[in-house]
């Protein structure tokens, strides 16, 4: 493909010489010139540019200053830049690669250089650019596919309106767009069906795969009286079977945990997920449901328990996922303990304003990561349900 190499320096013989010699390597390429650094910037304005040769010493505007303007501005960052300069300006040369040029050569030029070396610097500037446009061009097609892949995620939330019995908030924090972790509340004539899930890994995969899980999960409760263990039993069965049928060094790994309400009954089973809360409106105190289970897509025909505790009108149970309390590397396998302790003291907000409970401890774990000079890495997914009083 055809280039464009801009010339900068001052002295007309130097880019006659420069030009003479790349055309003599290059095929297809063409050349413009300026005499200083503001014809440089003024050029750019109308012209595309595939690489700046650019001399340091030059009057009005040096290439330093125009080095330094280049890359403050996203637009032209990415053009590269060849200085050079005399021999006896190595330091200064240091200096312009640091600030950002790609590559120097000094002057006079040698047999040498005008033969083999400044032609070779050049191609090498001219392939890292055609790499950086391909990388760009790469990243901007992935972004707009990670914002349609969040649309179609966010549009696979439960709403939190439309429920009879429960209110329903929810808080969704993907660290890659889209992510992993899924959370469903599904409400029929006698139950309220909930579950909270986190898929192995981010991004789109982890997605479609969260996706699948909720398609999963709903076909699987239209059977009447069905209970969280026979719910969690029966979806790692399914998984299981159809990783099994793609191959071994195929897998999908989840934790979740299933609920179900009925008749002031809250039933409940845990496949590794971090312990909910059941927030009294009785008592003004948060009770933690702790159970443990096997993560889902581990083992085939594994068992799971379901246990019962009493639940009232006004009562909340809140969910969440372990990106909430783990950033940096590695795990926390005591985070709930962290929610379960900034959660009490959060209890006056939770009985006037559950959304507002939500957005405070979420801040409350950004703030606390911050201390550690990290942030959330994981996605953080939050769901409460508030029994309605009749």
């Amino acid at each position: 493909m055809p280039y464009h190499i801009l010339v900068a320096d001052d002295a007309a013989m130097n880019r006659a010489l420069i030009k003479d010699i790349l055309n003599r390597n290059l095929r297809d390429a063409t050349f413009a010139d300026a005499i200083n650094g503001e014809e440089v910037l003024t050029y750019l304005q109308y012209t595309q540019v595939d690489l700046i040769i650019l001399d340091l010493m030059m009057p009005v505007m040096d290439g330093y200053q125009t080095l330094r303007w280049l890359k403050k501005h996203p637009e032209f960052h990415d053009i590269p830049v060849i200085v050079n300069s005399a021999v006896t300006e190595i330091a200064s040369i240091e200096e312009t690669l640091k600030e950002g040029a790609i590559d120097y050569f000094t002057k006079p030029l040698s047999t040498n250089d005008m033969n083999i070396i400044l032609p070779l610097k050049v191609k090498n500037a001219l392939l890292y650019y055609e790499q950086q446009k391909t990388i760009v061009a790469l990243n901007r097609q992935i972004s707009e596919e990670l914002k349609n892949a969040n649309t179609f995620a966010i549009i696979m939330l439960p709403k939190e309106h439309g429920y009879n019995r429960i209110d329903l908030f929810i808080k969704y924090h993907p660290t890659l767009g889209v992510g992993g972790d899924f959370f469903d509340c599904v409400e029929t004539d006698q139950r309220i069906h909930f579950m909270v899930a986190d898929v192995t890994g981010h991004g789109i995969a982890a997605g479609m795969a969260s996706s699948m899980v909720k398609v999963l999960y709903r076909k699987i409760i239209e059977q009447s009286g069905i209970m969280p263990d026979e719910i969690l039993s029966e979806i790692n069965h399914s998984i299981f079977e159809m990783f099994d049928f793609a191959g071994r060094d195929n897998y999908l790994v989840f934790t979740a945990f299933v609920g179900v309400i009925e008749n002031g009954k809250f039933y409940y089973a845990n496949a590794g997920q971090p312990y909910p809360l059941l927030y009294q409106t009785k008592t003004k105190t948060f009770v933690d449901i702790r159970q443990n289970g096997f993560v889902i897509g581990m083992m085939d025909h594994v068992s799971y328990e379901t246990e019962c505790i009493d639940i009232e009108q006004g009562d909340m149970v809140f969910l969440y996922t372990d990106g909430l309390f783990c950033a940096g590397e590695g795990s926390d396998f005591t985070g709930w303990e962290k929610v379960y302790s900034l959660s009490k003291h959060l209890e006056s907000v939770i009985e006037t304003d559950p959304r507002e409970f939500l957005d405070e401890l979420f801040y409350g774990f950004h703030m606390i990561h911050k201390l550690k000079s990290v942030d959330f890495t994981d996605d953080v997914a939050l769901m409460l349900i508030k029994i309605r009083k009749t």
